[in-house]
């Protein structure tokens, strides 16, 4: 598959159906652009996949100590 990616501004063939929705979107999260409502998305989408790995193990965790340090080197 081929990047998509050739330039600095790039045109994108999307449905009717998927504009509006994408308006939608831009609407919701108060933006000027599409592509600023896109960038929010894919930012939103970033941020919920970190949170599920590091979510994961909130609350079992504790600080990394000295002794921990040390405890490495035996």
């Amino acid at each position: 598959m081929r990047p998509i990616v050739s330039g600095a501004d790039t045109s994108v063939r999307v449905s009717r159906e998927t504009l509006r929705d994408l308006e939608q979107i831009r609407i919701a999260f108060n933006v000027r652009t599409a592509d600023e409502a896109i960038r929010k998305l894919i930012r939103e989408r970033r941020s919920r996949a970190l949170e599920r790995l590091i979510g994961s193990g909130q609350g079992k965790l504790r600080r990394f100590t000295e002794a921990d340090r040390l405890e490495s080197h035996h």
